[in-house]
């Protein structure tokens, strides 16, 4: 007379496990390039600044205008309560961020430079909150990989802020952001292929 734990259905909402998997991993990517553009920009900021002639005490002023950027905008974005709208805000998040790197990578001048970079501070927060509520959300595993995911994605991060260093020689500080700017778009477009509104 009951039915079996085989042939019930899935709670109305409740996605099939692959396909929270595809929204958490994307998700995990989209934190991973916003933390990228810290890592880079943190290790690029001096550069950038040398090519500008821009006085010594002013060449962390890149770093700075991320940093309080960042905070600021994921320090405003709520931790809890309904999603809303997740994939448009955490795909136009990451498109935005694409763009600013792209603003910074093209900068004429330092002042520009500095107001790209707090500009992307802002995006990249917003991309890292919106992606960890996704996460959360996804519920992958026992719950525990969300965390897993979100701590890797801070490592991936910090790790391809380093590897930046090595590129600086063939590229220069202008074109790791153009390849920052790369990783951005398909954080946007991946994150709005694989998140759904209704988390």
């Amino acid at each position: 007379m009951t039915a079996s734990m085989e042939t019930r259905k899935a709670p109305a909402g409740r996605r099939p496990a692959p396909r929270r998997w595809a929204t958490a991993l994307w998700a995990a990517y989209a934190q991973t390039v916003a933390f990228g553009s810290g890592a880079v920009t943190a290790f690029l900021a001096a550069d950038a600044a040398a090519e500008f002639h821009a006085p010594s005490g002013t060449r962390l002023w890149p770093l700075g205008a991320f940093a309080i950027g960042f905070t600021l905008t994921a320090s405003a974005i709520p931790r809890t309560g309904p999603l809303g709208r997740a994939r448009a805000a955490g795909g136009i998040g990451a498109g935005a961020l694409a763009l600013l790197a792209l603003a910074a990578a093209l900068a004429p001048g330092f002042a520009f430079a500095v107001a790209a970079c707090g500009l992307l501070g802002v995006a990249s927060g917003a991309v890292v909150a919106v992606s960890g509520r996704v996460l959360a959300a996804a519920e992958v595993g026992d719950g525990s990989a969300s965390v897993g995911l979100s701590a890797a994605a801070l490592l991936a991060g910090i790790a391809a802020g380093v590897l930046s260093l090595a590129a600086l020689p063939l590229y220069g500080w202008r074109g790791v952001f153009g390849l920052l700017v790369v990783a951005a778009v398909l954080a946007a477009w991946k994150f709005a292929e694989h998140v759904p509104n209704d988390t």
